[in-house]
């Protein structure tokens, strides 16, 4: 079994890259095959790897891949999340078999979203995720409120839950007492425990089942001049960088009045077609492309952009035994 380790920049991790074709579908026996490949890897000096790409030329007219990403969970090499899509490891997939060289549609099997990767001469990647079908923005607001009320044992505090290329929930850097990118940017332990419980609180809103890493958290303030700035968690702690299915859900969720993400990007005076975002790796320019049609009160998602990703193949043959994949 030929498969690939990829890293896209901006990544947490490494991007196991797989054929889905050789690997099973039904999910025990799938976590059981990952599973073995994650200790195999780790025994062959590979260190720990907790993202998957599990790709196969798509058969749906239109599309050239279908891709499935699974997150492995640090605390067992057992355990794994297939509900959530990644940006990083689709741009480390498509880069890893070559198949980025012009314009590649893909169907994210995980979340229902189309993504559209192209390369440019520079090498760099260009990310772009599309809806599926030109959606109202408010649609994209799970409980059809711009804000819900998270209750914690802190108390209650205001968050919008926005879903696209995955569900996310976003709160005001300052109502955790982070004021200004700086604080946000050095916040440790703590912070992240709270963050933790508002997931949950989060979770019960959305009706999901508890321990799960869905949905993604988000903390945002108003940065510069004409910018936000933003940090999220990953799996597990604090993001190096900002999760590109997180950036393209922040930016649609300043487009949508009321959201947490709009109020701040008023405040700070940001554009209505782009969003700079400040990371805690960079700033990231994130392109927004919407319409507005005759009778609308808000427009309609077409397109959200995410360019200049460099992707970096750290080893394009790795062979894993026979027995690590096989479904008995």
């Amino acid at each position: 079994m030929t498969s690939y380790i990829a890293m896209a920049e901006g990544a947490p991790g490494p991007t196991l890259v797989l054929d889905a074709g050789r690997l099973p579908e039904d999910r025990d026996r799938l976590s059981a095959a990952l599973g073995r490949i994650r200790l195999f890897l780790e025994d062959a000096g590979h260190g720990p790897v907790l993202k998957f790409a599990l790709v196969r030329p798509s058969p749906r007219p239109g599309y050239d891949l279908d891709y499935r990403f699974v997150q492995g969970l640090a605390r067992d090499p057992r355990k794994f999340a297939f509900d959530s899509g990644c940006g990083h490891s689709l741009l480390a997939a498509a880069a890893a078999t070559g198949t980025a060289r012009e314009p590649l549609r893909v169907r994210v099997l995980n979340t229902g979203e189309e993504m559209v990767c192209e390369r440019a001469r520079d090498g760099t990647h260009t990310l772009h995720l599309l809806p599926g079908a030109e959606l109202p923005l408010p649609r994209l607001l799970p409980t059809g409120r711009a804000t819900d009320a998270l209750i914690t044992g802190e108390g209650v505090l205001l968050g919008s839950l926005v879903r696209f290329g995955n569900p996310y929930v976003f709160v005001d850097a300052a109502d955790l007492g982070l004021h200004g990118p700086r604080a946000l940017f050095e916040a440790g332990s703590a912070a992240l425990a709270r963050l933790e419980r508002l997931r949950a609180a989060a979770r019960a809103v959305l009706g999901l089942p508890a321990g799960g890493l869905l949905p993604k958290v988000a903390v945002v303030s108003a940065g510069r001049p004409g910018r936000l700035a933003a940090r999220s968690l990953t799996e597990p702690g604090w993001h190096p960088a900002f999760a590109l299915t997180g950036l393209a859900c922040l930016a649609a969720a300043s487009a949508i009045a009321g959201t947490v993400p709009h109020r701040l990007a008023r405040a700070a005076g940001c554009g209505t077609d782009s969003v700079l975002v400040d990371t805690p790796s960079g700033t990231v320019p994130v392109e927004l492309e919407t319409s507005v049609t005759a009778g609308e009160h808000s427009g309609r998602l077409r397109r959200v952009g995410i360019g200049g990703r460099r992707v970096r193949v750290l080893r394009t043959d790795l062979r894993l035994p026979w027995r690590v994949h096989a479904t008995a």
